[in-house]
């Protein structure tokens, strides 16, 4: 026989995790992509001074 008091119990944590885990996701994608755009902006400007040494570049 199935308790009814266990299993609203377990639904409410089950939602409390879903929603704890999409919002963990989302942070961290947001952070992956910064990383990415961080890194793609300083390769590109490393290459920019190896290949063009006489132009003024960001510091």
């Amino acid at each position: 026989m199935k308790n009814p008091w266990m299993s609203a119990y377990l639904s409410a944590a089950n939602q409390m995790t879903s929603a704890a885990r999409g919002q963990i996701m989302a942070e961290a994608s947001r952070q992956q992509n910064e990383m990415v755009r961080q890194w793609s902006e300083q390769v590109s400007e490393m290459w920019m001074q190896m290949m063009f040494p006489w132009l003024q570049h960001r510091k």
